[in-house]
């Protein structure tokens, strides 16, 4: 199977499990009610007894969007089916912009309970998922009906909202869930930091550093708006914490779109859409901050905005989308397969807050659903482009040794050329033989026989050369028709002992003079000879001197003979 469809499949998986986990363990059991809420506004100063003594008229119809900010009350009946008498019960709403509730529960023997969960609960009611969980105390009598009153609301798309009554077993078990969903989310975006730091750090490749700025931030941005703070700090109200998630979906959505400038080809984005980007996430972090600054007071007129400054986002996408495709980006595949699901949860969150979809806790929760799916699916992707990159490396760091080959070898013998000889004897500091072998007459042979033969007779002793040398030798084609062998002198070859592996010239000009050349020619070649310790490239200078000076003076007494030249003659 392909990677790609592999990423894709994954996914798909991914995506259908976590919404399984959230469908089955949302509270809808047997055990488990869903409350409608029916609001009117409050009079100034009206008490829950004189509300309660004059209930007055309930709104049940019409939609809690649009109405304007203030206190209200809230009445939720409960069905006539609902089992609530001897039962530990546990009611939970959603966490909105107000100063927190109080409750009245009414049962059928008249009894009312008062509750005031931000000062009477020893637990904070402010729970994972950003809800407001109340526990009631059981009761001989079944409860009949459940008042809110819900002060200073800001009245930003609804007053009460997935107000449920459930078993307290059953509100525990949901609550469990959602902290092993938090937990998994939090420790999978712990782990890929810590990877994708150390890979950063080792390649300084800056997507990978974009990516890492993005988990920190989705990362904080889960902590906050899992409402895990709440169990930190019991003071902290529910419109601090939606101020701080404000801002930190608009970091996160900010990084979001840095990441993905530098998720493609840097060469292939044109450079208005790399500065519509910054100025973008720029923005919405602006308008974020400017949001939670003012929020609550002016509530109604900046949470529009908002809203309307995350809606760019998806046209900036689209347009990396189609310059990727256009450019035909390898990473397009893993983009896509990665990003689909956070656009199906920003669309969703837009649509929310303008008011087109109703508030359900799947939507309170998308961001983090889908980006615990973007995070696994772009490590893959990023896993993918880091095995390209390693390729590239190798090819070039290939390339670049067969460069240096072709620079260090001779063409035609395939023996290391000058400039690679002289770099291997510096390399390795100690005592050298060095050994010029220079053939006698060659301008002869190729203005006889012509340059191909005489290439052939280069070749051919090059091949004699390499065939004689030791293990100890290192062989050369210095220029023209000059060869060198350079011998480590060792131990015993000073003392002259019979091991010596020293190159013997008398014995390697009688191979060169027997061995028939192309055509059945022979030649004969002159021999200079000089030993000396090298441990700088002056060193060399002098070495090299007095074997060619050695070389001349074996041509000048006739040729076809050697001349070994010690260094104290060569130094005078």
């Amino acid at each position: 199977m392909r990677v790609d469809k592999l990423v894709s499949r994954v996914g798909a998986a991914l995506l259908c499990c976590i919404f399984a986990v959230f469908l089955t363990s949302a509270p809808a059991s047997a055990s488990t009610t869903d409350l409608k809420a029916c609001i009117r506004i409050a009079k100034s100063g009206e008490t829950f007894a004189q509300m309660l003594a004059n209930p007055g008229k309930f709104d049940c119809e019409s939609s809690q969007n649009g109405v304007p900010p203030g206190t209200y009350w809230a009445r939720l009946d409960i069905p006539a089916s609902t089992k609530t008498a001897n039962l530990p019960l546990t009611f939970r709403t959603a966490s909105l912009w107000d100063d927190g509730l109080e409750l009245a529960v009414v049962h059928a023997d008249g009894a009312v309970e008062h509750y005031r969960p931000f000062l009477e609960q020893d637990i904070a009611p402010l729970r994972l998922g950003s809800t407001l969980v109340v526990p009631f105390e059981e009761r001989q009598s079944p409860i009949t009906t459940i008042y809110a009153k819900i002060p200073n609301s800001a009245a930003l798309r609804g007053i009460i909202l997935q107000s449920q009554l459930s078993l307290a077993d059953e509100a525990i078990h949901y609550e469990m869930l959602l902290a092993v969903f938090y937990a998994a989310f939090m420790g999978l975006c712990i782990a890929l930091l810590v990877y994708n730091l150390a890979l950063w750090r080792g390649m300084g490749a800056p997507f990978l550093l974009a990516y890492c700025a993005m988990l920190v931030a989705t990362l904080t941005y889960a902590i906050v708006t899992s409402g895990a703070p709440h169990y930190f700090s019991a003071t902290l109200s529910a419109p601090e914490r939606l101020r701080m998630t404000l801002v930190l979906l608009a970091i996160n959505a900010a990084a979001v779109m840095i990441f993905i400038r530098h998720f493609f080809d840097a060469s292939s984005i044109p450079k208005w859409l790399v500065r519509t980007t910054y100025i973008h996430s720029a923005a919405m972090v602006a308008f974020a901050m400017l949001h939670a600054a003012l929020a609550p007071a002016y509530v109604q007129l900046l949470d529009p905005i908002y809203v309307y400054s995350f809606m760019p986002m998806p046209v900036i996408v689209g347009c990396y989308v189609t310059v990727a495709f256009r450019k035909r980006d390898p990473f397009l595949r893993y983009f896509l397969a990665a990003w689909t699901a956070p656009a199906i949860a920003i669309t969703a969150r837009v649509a929310f807050g303008l008011g087109l979809l109703p508030y359900h806790i799947l939507i309170e929760n998308s961001t983090l659903i889908t980006l615990a799916i973007e995070a696994l699916i772009s490590s893959l992707a990023i896993g993918k482009r880091i095995q390209m990159i390693a390729i590239d490396r190798d090819r070039a760091e290939l390339a670049e040794a067969r460069a240096m080959v072709i620079a260090d070898t001779d063409a035609l013998t395939g023996l290391p050329n000058r400039r690679a000889f002289i770099r291997t004897l510096l390399e390795a500091p100690r005592e050298w033989q060095l050994v010029l072998v220079d053939i006698d007459h060659f301008k002869r042979i190729n203005d006889t026989l012509g340059h191909v033969v005489g290439d052939e007779v280069l070749v051919q002793l090059a091949a004699i050369i390499t065939g004689y040398a030791n293990d100890r030798s290192i062989i050369a084609r210095l220029g023209g028709e000059e060869f060198a062998i350079a011998t480590r002198v060792s131990p015993t070859a000073q003392t002259g002992g019979e091991q010596s592996p020293l190159v013997d010239a008398e014995k390697l000009l009688r191979l060169i003079r027997q061995t028939p050349m192309p055509g059945g020619y022979r030649i004969t070649a002159s021999v200079g000879v000089a030993t000396r310790a090298i441990c700088e490239e002056q060193d060399w200078i002098v070495l090299y001197r007095a074997a060619d000076m050695a070389l001349y003076r074996a041509k000048a007494e006739g040729r076809d003979r050697h001349v070994d030249y010690s260094m104290g003659r060569a130094a005078a």
